[in-house]
């Protein structure tokens, strides 16, 4: 079961439970200063070279430090994960985590796994996180993964690009359009879930269309997913 359905599913027994719904205040996350992100479940910010997290994903505020943070750094963040990046001297460094836990599946990760590169835009979505550097490189990482990923459509070399490190996939590079019009088009979904509401898993993929909109290329990889403080 993924956030969405398991939002649609909490909000539906709130609401037949009114009596009870009503005895406790849903939980907040007060404004902060430098918030880099906010919406209905929660916020980012940061502070002191730290990049923090509140979260009231479930019906429970939840507050942690999820890694360090500079200038110029790139930030998705999601009511149960974040991606963010991190500038440095040759290149930027990925960081992906649990906003429940802060507990990190990327850590100072480079942005092509074995080679530097610069990050023009960061997505988040599930257990899963994808980027594109300001090179044209497409990257796509996964938490949990189960089974080898395979290729959607054909993708630069013909083939299914390999694992990188066990998270990681290059999907390719394309450099006929610029960074910031590749990223409009890359989309992270999955298909084929199943679990309850603890855990599961999913074909996850990413998406995009760097040469005609009809046509969607990218990269399916099935993974597992667990939701932390289940029961």
């Amino acid at each position: 079961m993924n956030l969405r359905r398991l939002v649609v599913v909490v909000a539906a027994v709130a609401a037949a439970l009114p009596g009870v719904a009503s005895a406790k205040a849903a939980p907040q996350c007060p404004a902060k200063p430098l918030t880099l992100v906010h919406n209905s479940y929660g916020r980012a910010w940061h502070t002191h070279g730290s990049l923090y997290s509140c979260t009231t994903v479930y019906g429970h505020r939840r507050v942690v430090r999820l890694g360090p943070w500079k200038a110029g750094g790139k930030l998705a963040w999601a009511p149960t994960n974040a991606v963010w990046s991190v500038p440095g001297a040759r290149g930027d460094r990925v960081y992906a985590g649990s906003t429940e836990n802060g507990r990190r599946w990327l850590v100072g990760t480079r942005a092509l796994g074995g080679a530097e590169a610069r990050i023009q835009r960061v997505f988040v979505y599930d257990s899963t996180a994808a980027w594109v550097t300001k090179g044209g490189a497409v990257v796509f990482a996964l938490q949990q993964p189960e089974a080898d990923p395979a290729a959607i459509g054909t993708l630069p070399g013909g083939g299914t690009p390999a694992a990188t490190g066990g998270h990681l996939v290059v999907v390719g590079t394309w450099t006929t359009s610029s960074p910031t019009d590749l990223g409009r088009t890359v989309k992270l979904d999955s298909a084929n879930a199943d679990g309850d509401e603890c855990g599961g898993s999913a074909d996850y993929r990413i998406t995009l269309a760097p040469a005609d909109p009809a046509t969607r290329i990218g990269v399916t990889w099935p993974g597992g997913w667990s939701r932390l403080f289940c029961g």
